[in-house]
């Protein structure tokens, strides 16, 4: 596909750096990102946080990329390569990682292609506005990179049309900010593996029926939680897709998720190695041959990720042969065999995936798709991304030599974990290959569902 950008993209372009330069002052400035922006990145002063998300919301500047088949939502509109600009001067501002990534980018594009027009106008419009966080309620203690082995129960009370939860999340990010909660859940009883499950949206304010446990890592902070559902409350009309249809739902989150999106991804990484660079260059660590050669290597691996991405990002704007847009308004029906989702989210067989833990990847505002003609390009890119970037950490520390292992501030007693940018960057990339879908589970999926090779057994 032709990727350039013309005069209309580069109106586009002065557009948002004005924005940012008039919008991003003041205590915004104090949230500005020394990394590129990983989810170990994601802490600081909430409220301001939670009151730059406003400000873009007012500035039209979240959803770009969303569907307006059905109308707008309170965000502008933008073509591909323009939402590609957005992220490019968002990342050269070094604008915070967004508290509202999760339900801009994940469920706002769910809803415009699995829910119903009440469930659209109800949610998308809050989200747009910057008003309401969201947290994503997948995986659990024994079903983390097999979400279709969950155990949280959500049954229907047909006096109050409304669902109880009741079981326990894991490694939700940003559970203790959030506002909602998109809960994968088995409504059907006796059932197993995918079949059973819905996708139910829950309110997270509900005192005695919902407890948040931070888990502090490695950083020092605590971006990811347990969750436990204790009787949680969930409207019927809050049900997606359907009940019994939500692997469905769940698998075309994940594509969203593990997909082109990466392209963004990908800024906030060049920004880190250049910075990495800069520091081998100061240190003098450069002239080592070896190391010369992985930060070249580094940054040839970084470029060809950018033209995978760009590769599957032309081969989404092809509409795939016989495709049909997704149904409106579907209502409620048991499942039955033909409800099977496509091979490239083929739920039978054993020990299916889902995006392992923590329950989100790094937060990057970016492109919206509709999915991958190509059904191992989502697992391929999380394959690419997850080793590169946790290789670029130890590199960071490599580049640094004893020095990394010295904290940025002496010891005391009122702040005795303190790191800088690059200790913090090694330490979080360590989880890359695991949160989002491990590296084991992408590779199973290439095998069986792309090169179709044999079942690995299981039991």
């Amino acid at each position: 596909m032709d990727f350039a950008f013309g005069p209309e993209d580069e109106r586009f372009r002065a557009e948002a750096r004005d924005w940012l330069a008039e919008h991003f002052t003041g205590p915004f400035a104090a949230l500005k990102q020394q990394t590129g922006g990983h989810p170990g990145e994601a802490h600081g002063d909430m409220a301001v946080r939670r009151a730059w998300e406003r400000e873009l919301g007012t500035g039209g500047w979240i959803g770009l990329g969303w569907d307006r088949t059905d109308g707008a939502y309170g965000n502008r509109a933008a073509t591909l390569t323009q939402q590609v600009v957005w992220a490019e001067e968002y990342a050269r501002a070094g604008a915070p990682g967004r508290l509202g990534h999760i339900g801009e980018n994940l469920l706002g594009p769910t809803l415009l292609a699995h829910g119903d027009s009440a469930q659209r106008t109800r949610f998308l419009p809050p989200i747009a506005r910057g008003e309401e966080v969201w947290c994503q309620g997948y995986s659990e203690p024994d079903a983390g990179s097999d979400l279709a082995g969950l155990r949280t129960r959500a049954v229907r009370d047909p006096g109050e049309g409304t669902y109880r939860i009741t079981g326990q999340k894991i490694w939700t990010s940003l559970a203790h900010e959030a506002d909602w909660c998109f809960v994968l859940a088995r409504t059907e009883e006796g059932s197993q593996r995918h079949h059973g499950l819905s996708f139910l949206l829950v309110p997270m304010d509900q005192p005695g029926r919902i407890e948040v446990r931070p888990i502090r890592q490695l950083t020092g902070t605590a971006e990811f939680n347990e969750v436990f559902f204790d009787g949680a409350v969930a409207r019927a009309e809050h049900l997606v897709g359907g009940a019994g249809h939500g692997w469905r739902v769940a698998m075309s989150l994940l594509a969203v998720e593990r997909g082109v999106s990466t392209l963004v991804q990908q800024i906030g990484f060049a920004q880190e190695l250049s910075r990495v660079v800069r520091l081998a260059l100061e240190t003098g660590a450069a002239e080592e041959p070896v190391l010369r050669d992985r930060l070249i290597r580094q940054w040839a691996e970084l470029k060809a990720m950018r033209w995978n991405a760009l590769r599957t990002l032309g081969s989404t704007q092809r509409p795939a042969p016989n495709s049909a847009r997704p149904a409106r308004d579907p209502a409620p029906r048991k499942a039955a065999p033909h409800d099977l989702p496509p091979r490239s989210a083929d739920p039978q067989a054993p020990g299916s995936p889902d995006l392992g833990s923590p329950d989100s990847g790094p937060r990057h505002s970016g492109p919206q798709y509709s999915g991958p003609q190509d059904p191992g390009a989502p697992s391929v890119a999380k394959l690419l991304w997850g080793g590169w970037h946790q290789r670029l950490g130890e590199l960071a520390v490599q580049v640094r030599g004893a020095a990394a292992a010295l904290g940025p501030a002496r010891w005391t007693a009122g702040r005795p974990y303190e790191l800088d940018a690059f200790q913090r960057l090694f330490l979080f990339s360590r989880a890359d290959t695991i949160y989002g879908g491990s590296d084991e589970i992408q590779r199973t999926i290439i095998a069986e569902r792309v090169l179709h090779l044999p079942k690995e057994s299981r039991r």
